[in-house]
């Protein structure tokens, strides 16, 4: 759910969300409507956590560099980041070793001064952008929301 999205549709509702799942990575940090939610009290679920594989990411120089310090892989070391920054995160694997690489993110704390190292690698720019003009249509007509009733 995009800022525009979010000021169309929720202050209409008479309940608001707890969480909210968007694209959330370094790479693309969601601080506008992560801003919006705070104000709310609504959490982020971090949708593609781990940029969905992207190499560069995972080549950061930073990231890197952290790995190296924390004795951790870079996947670690974005979901610390994430988990830090307050982000439900739940990384997708099919691999029973990552999956546990992945739990192994609570033994070590980034600094403040790395955490805004990483902050400074956001780009802005997410997959794909919900505001494209049909998007919504397009997610509307895809779920039955009253399905049960």
């Amino acid at each position: 759910m995009t800022p525009k999205i979010w000021n169309r549709f929720v202050p209409q509702f008479s309940t608001l969300p707890s969480v909210n799942q968007i694209q959330y990575n370094p790479y693309l940090q969601q601080k506008e409507i992560r801003k919006i939610m705070a104000d709310s009290n609504v959490k982020l679920e971090a949708w593609a956590p781990l940029g969905q594989g992207n190499k560069d990411l995972f080549t950061e120089p930073v990231i890197e560099q952290l790995a190296d310090k924390y004795n951790k892989d870079a996947g670690q070391i974005i979901l610390r980041f994430e988990h830090q920054e307050g982000a439900i995160v739940f990384p997708r694997s099919v691999h029973e070793s990552r999956m546990k690489s992945n739990m192994a993110i609570f033994d070590f704390e980034l600094t403040d001064s790395e955490m805004d190292t990483i902050r400074a690698l956001d780009r802005g720019k997410a997959a794909w952008d919900p505001d494209t003009p049909g998007a919504a249509e397009m997610l509307l007509g895809a779920y039955d929301v009253h399905a049960n009733d």
